[in-house]
């Protein structure tokens, strides 16, 4: 990626600048997003009945300086080294879109080919760009399933913990902070992998198919079936029997088993309470 970016064109800038202006909004909201929670949490002891910003127990008496002040600092470091730990994700998230972008630059190239000779430095380009994408699947998948993973498992745990417990209002806003964050996440790897797969397929395909080789030579037609049928496997990132193919629809029904685990657990409240006012 760095040697992308060095050697990079100046008419090629325009479309890496695209992709910037389509992700900064999202990315750096998410950011800044990810840290306010780790201040909330920092910030609990203020308006909750708690010394600490988490609940954890110690063998020991800590309400004593300077000791529950070093405790407090430890958990407050925590809580911000763990916002930096899921700020790599959009590092990963970096490496997708620019393995996005190179593949819409050969689209483009692609475009604009007229011999034989063009054709095959896209050919080779292509190539390249294929195995450069494995690399990056290599590096981004294992950072993608503990992410989704994690987020997924504590998303359950947070909308039963809403639902279920009567806890304070604080504690209820924490929480949808920390939903937030962890839908955020893996909307994070989502979105490029959705982009990377129509990418990687259908326009690479619809590229080659514009090219008018009806008017083109033997020659250049038989190039163009190699890139057509490279282009039928589109990049996917997943792991087989393990982590499901990232795509928007994986988000959106991540999204709807949420939805159905909130009124699962609405209605155990519901009966619940229904309980305890008959008791």
């Amino acid at each position: 990626m760095e040697n992308f970016c060095q050697l990079i064109k100046p008419h090629e800038e325009a479309t890496i600048q695209q992709y910037i202006s389509k992700c900064v909004y999202f990315y750096g909201g998410s950011m800044l997003w990810i840290y306010l929670s780790a201040v909330f949490v920092i910030t609990g002891p203020v308006t909750l009945d708690q010394p600490f910003p988490t609940n954890a127990e110690y063998p020991f008496v800590v309400y004593q300086q300077p000791l529950k002040s070093i405790i407090f600092m430890h958990q407050s470091f925590v809580c911000l080294q763990a916002s930096a730990q899921l700020c790599i994700n959009i590092f990963m998230a970096l490496l997708l879109w620019t393995t996005s972008a190179r593949f819409e630059l050969l689209v483009k190239e692609l475009r604009t080919v007229t011999n034989v000779h063009g054709l095959v430095q896209c050919i080779r380009q292509h190539q390249r760009l294929l195995q450069y994408a494995q690399e990056v699947i290599a590096i981004v998948r294992p950072f993608a399933l503990t992410t989704i993973s994690l987020s997924t498992f504590a998303l359950i745990i947070i909308i039963g913990l809403i639902f279920i417990t009567g806890q304070p209002i604080s504690i209820k806003i924490q929480c949808v902070g920390l939903t937030f964050s962890g839908l955020s996440e893996v909307f994070m790897y989502t979105w490029p992998a959705e982009h990377l797969i129509h990418i990687s397929g259908e326009i690479i395909q619809q590229a080659a198919f514009d090219m008018q080789w009806y008017k083109q030579p033997v020659t250049l037609r038989k190039y163009l079936q190699i890139i057509m049928l490279k282009a039928q496997n589109p990049i996917v990132i997943t792991i087989p029997c393990v982590m499901p193919a990232l795509s928007l629809n994986y988000y959106a029904s991540l999204l709807l088993m949420l939805q159905f685990l909130s009124t699962v657990f609405s209605y155990f409240t519901t009966l619940r309470i229904i309980i305890q006012n008959g008791e």
